[in-house]
C-alpha cells in the first residue's frame, strides 16, 4: 500500500469523525449527525482519488487505456 493511500484513508476517517462530532455539537442530534456524516462519506468516497485507493486495496490494476479519448 502506498503512503499516499494511507494518508487518504487517514484523512477520510479523521474528517468523518470531525464532521460527526461537529454536527452533533451544533445540532445536538444523533440522527442529524449520522445523516450528514453519511452524506459526507458518500460524497468523499465517490471522488476519483478515493475510488482509485479502494481499487488498489482490492488488488485491481489501474487501467489508463481509455483515459484519453480521440
Amino acid at each position: 500500500m502506498r503512503a499516499r493511500d494511507v494518508c487518504a484513508i487517514a484523512f477520510w476517517l479523521t474528517s468523518s469523525l470531525v464532521v460527526l462530532a461537529g454536527v452533533f455539537l451544533v445540532f445536538d442530534s444523533v440522527i442529524a449527525a449520522a445523516a450528514l456524516t453519511g452524506a459526507y462519506n458518500a460524497w468523499l468516497l465517490t471522488r476519483p482519488r478515493m475510488r482509485r485507493v479502494f481499487r488498489r486495496l482490492r488488488g485491481e490494476t489501474v487501467d489508463f487505456s481509455g483515459y484519453y479519448l480521440d
